[in-house]
């Protein structure tokens, strides 16, 4: 038998008059990758930071390997042998790669810090990771993707004896996943413990020996991930029976005119001599590798990147889009990937982030009506299912899934024609996944133009009527939905179907990277 190399025993922690967790059981032995599952708010992130000298315990204890913690700071939890990748990026974006990784622990040489050594240290790293991220770039400049493997290497860095890795995935190429678990295995045959927290169900299927699901604050269940289908996890997680995205009821769409027009579209490095059209009433994906340009597309017709050449229309017209403003102006809302720093105002309420975008029609002669605000704010709570205590709250206080529908939910208030939603349910539970699936659906069927970007394949498979595949910049393909099925299955059961679906989506990208291919436009 291992050793165990984390025990906590009847955790509580309350903020205020809200209790995250009651009196709930955490272990965890050495040599093991133990998923922490749940839905939003559930209380995953409280434990962690619990264990991780973030917030003291209202109640309770914590052994590592056999020793009580009894101080409960970070630097204590670092002492004992615990590292944690935060979901909320904690890297400091002016410093460079190797200096965020090395942060407080720096290589010294005569009394000075030595960069250099830091940078090699680093690169030894991400080369045992097998991944592409200069050690000497800043990390400002970085991709979300890049950004968090450097987060995940930082956590490895420590040499630590338990590794907390929280949505370590969200922003990762699915080759780069691949790599972080051949990684993961390693620690794991050296006796390192791994808690491993995902929404991906698929990813705790493949990585994880055990897992513990936490419901609204409380300790559901601990067992072996073999005694563990993904339905029956689901069920677990949102206390019901769901199939999770097969859930989701797929109708066609009735496309109106078009709303967005991309006529070879460059940016100052990506995207590169892109044509694209959305209608009203269709959800178009993005699909490729980390790299690939599909965020930059989405920056640049948000006018946060400028557009070095080609034309944008907006419902036929030619727009000028310089700066975020401007796409506001012509009906066109980005929900950005970096949630935590483009998305929202973490300090402020509830209500303050979700009427951002519609202070001008909740104000007159400069005062902003009040109950507008509350009226537009509960309007959106109600129909995204946010959990929160109260609309006045912070949203730092809220989960990072209820954070996200904040940031859907002000664009939302704003009812504008053409919605680019990047990574639109990164850190969001299964169950509010399909909500948030279902809701870009209602959306298309009301009118709305929408492209959408994800990681994850399954979830532009069920939300998208197009999807255009993405490589180096350039759109090399798009096909319709239904291209994407085999038509000689005659398996009826939706999650199967995906699945194939899936598959054949992947085989796109990989194709799309073959050095020569024509590119195509064909089904817009």
């Amino acid at each position: 038998m291992s050793a165990v190399a984390v025990r906590m025993t009847g955790i509580s922690k309350n903020f205020g008059g809200v209790r995250a967790l009651e009196n709930v059981d955490f272990e965890v032995m050495a040599g093991e990758v133990h998923a922490l599952l749940g839905g939003n708010g559930a209380g995953k992130s409280t434990i962690l930071k619990v264990l991780n000298g973030v917030h003291e315990p209202s109640a309770g204890t914590i052994e590592v390997a056999g020793v009580p913690l009894t101080t409960h700071t970070p630097e204590a939890s670092r002492a004992a042998g615990i590292a944690m990748n935060y979901q909320e990026m904690s890297l400091i974006p002016t410093l460079t790669v190797a200096q965020n990784v090395f942060l407080t622990r720096e290589a010294m040489s005569g009394g000075l810090i030595n960069d250099k050594e830091a940078e090699r240290k680093a690169a030894e790293l991400f080369a045992m990771l097998e991944v592409d991220v200069d050690p000497r770039a800043i990390v400002g400049d970085l991709g979300a993707g890049q950004k968090q493997l450097t987060e995940i290497v930082k956590a490895i860095s420590q040499d630590a004896r338990i590794l907390v890795l929280d949505e370590p995935s969200t922003a990762l190429a699915v080759s780069d996943v691949d790599r972080l678990f051949t990684f993961l295995r390693k620690l794991k045959a050296q006796g390192v413990a791994i808690i491993y927290v995902s929404h991906r169900m698929d990813e705790i299927a493949r990585i994880a020996d055990r897992a513990t699901i936490l419901r609204d604050g409380k300790h559901v269940t601990t067992a072996n991930i073999a005694d563990l289908p993904i339905d029956l996890m689901i069920e677990h997680i949102v206390g019901k029976r769901s199939l999770g995205l097969a859930d989701v009821k797929r109708s066609d769409a009735v496309r109106g005119e078009i709303a967005l027009e991309l006529r070879n579209v460059s940016g100052r490095n990506k995207p590169d001599n892109v044509s694209l059209t959305i209608h009203k009433g269709e959800v178009v994906g993005l699909a490729g590798l980390l790299g690939s340009g599909r965020t930059s597309l989405a920056k640049l017709i948000a006018g946060i990147e400028p557009v070095a050449s080609g034309e944008i229309l907006i419902k036929g017209k030619p727009v000028h889009i310089r700066r975020t403003g401007d796409a506001i102006a012509a009906g066109v809302a980005l929900v950005p990937e970096a949630r935590a720093t483009q998305g929202i105002i973490p300090t402020h309420s509830v209500a303050d982030n979700m009427t951002l975008a519609v202070l001008d029609d909740l104000s007159k002669a400069g005062f902003v009506n009040a109950a507008k605000v509350r009226a537009t704010t509960d309007a959106q709570i109600e129909r995204l299912s946010i959990k929160t205590a109260s609309r006045d709250h912070a949203v730092s206080t809220l989960s990072g899934g209820n954070q996200q529908k904040v940031v859907i939910g002000k664009w939302l208030a704003a009812d504008l024609d053409v919605l680019v939603l990047d990574e639109p349910t990164a850190g969001i539970d299964i169950g509010s996944k399909s909500e948030i699936i279902k809701l870009v659906r209602d959306l298309a069927a009301g009118g709305k133009a929408i492209l959408m970007i994800s990681s994850e394949l399954s979830e532009l498979l069920t939300a998208c009527d197009r999807i255009v595949v993405m490589a180096d910049g350039r759109a090399y393909d798009d096909f319709p939905r239904a291209a994407l099925d085999d038509p000689t299955d005659t398996n009826t059961d939706t999650a199967h179907r995906l699945q194939i679906a899936e598959k054949n989506l992947q085989i796109a990208i990989q194709e799309a990277l073959t050095p020569g291919q024509e590119v195509s436009h064909g089904q817009q």
